[in-house]
């Protein structure tokens, strides 16, 4: 019977908005053997009760269902028992757990992430949009990826490395190398890469080392595999970082002798600053193609579509 809920598990487990989640196919009434599947698909979830969800989004979602369910002269007890349980046993107050189940068997990505925007003076410690809508992108567009190097900026909680490795999905990519100027990036990182590869050798699972783009000259360079493809997402959002981040691309691109690509992501917050940043890339003699967003119908992950998030290709 949880396969009837297989929609709300899938938004449940990444924290989907409460309020855009898929209500309409819960039908009503629900009998008392419908209650207990729903919560059993839900806060049941084997990955929610080993690595939990953040406890208010938990709470949220059963308070939701208690109301719509308001007229029922009946709710079961594992409604209840869901609400308490997590506010109890939530492991830590700054981080708690997403899942992004994929639509392949068995393949689904667990993060651990900052349940504030911004922690430890960085905002890399939780995923964002653009990152989604990059990972959706790759998805359906595999070959950009096979047998490619590959060199992540500002990777935050490294989901896109760790998809990008996940054997059933075959994307066959050469090495990832996820990278960010935080250190308590860089270390969260290594977290969700060993949550997701427990038993993998290390040559077949993502890289993670700290890289700040203004000491890109001095990084290690030579113990990595020779750059092919560059990612990044959500990472012109400060335009105070804007020489850093294309000096850094300069260097990048020169040492490969141009040939080199990068797909970047953005949330379209604010238009001038994005626009500012094409201006730079043009100066530069960089070359952008826009690159089309994947549409809500074959989406492979759940995220907010009307969030406006741009995607280029940058050759030079």
């Amino acid at each position: 019977m949880t396969e009837k809920f297989s929609k709300m598990q899938q938004q449940f487990l990444c924290c989907y908005p409460v309020n855009k989640m898929s209500w309409s196919s819960v039908k009503l009434p629900m009998d008392w053997d419908e209650q207990k599947a729903l919560i059993a698909a839900t806060c049941g979830h084997p990955l929610n009760e080993r690595y939990p969800v953040r406890a208010s989004y938990q709470e949220a979602f059963v308070k939701r269902l208690m109301q719509l369910l308001k007229d029922h002269e009946e709710l079961h007890d594992d409604l209840f028992s869901s609400l308490t349980s997590q506010k109890c046993e939530q492991q830590c107050k700054d981080f708690a757990y997403k899942h992004y189940l994929l639509l392949q068997p068995d393949a689904h990505i667990t993060l651990r992430e900052s349940i504030s925007f911004v922690n430890e003076g960085t905002t890399g410690l939780c995923t964002w949009e653009a990152a989604l809508a990059l990972a959706d992108y790759l998805m359906q567009h595999s070959d950009v990826v096979k047998g490619k190097n590959i060199v992540e900026l500002g990777a935050g909680t490294g989901l896109i490395g760790i998809l990008l490795k996940l054997p059933v999905l075959g994307f066959d990519a050469g090495q990832i190398l996820l990278t960010d100027g935080s250190a308590s990036c860089v270390q969260l990182m290594r977290d969700n890469v060993a949550l997701n590869f427990p038993e993998t050798p290390k040559e077949a699972i993502p890289q993670c080392a700290q890289l700040r783009w203004d000491e890109v000259k001095d990084f290690p360079w030579q113990q990595y595999a020779k750059t092919d493809l560059l990612l990044a997402a959500d990472v012109i959002y400060d335009d105070s970082q804007f020489d850093a981040l294309l000096d850094a691309l300069d260097h990048l691109y020169t040492s490969r002798g141009n040939c080199l690509e990068m797909l970047l992501a953005s949330t379209v917050r604010n238009v001038d600053t994005l626009h500012k940043f094409m201006e730079q890339l043009a100066k530069r003699e960089y070359k952008v193609t826009p690159c089309a967003n994947v549409s809500a119908c074959v989406s492979h992950f759940c995220r907010d579509h009307t969030a406006a998030v741009q995607i280029i290709s940058i050759k030079r």
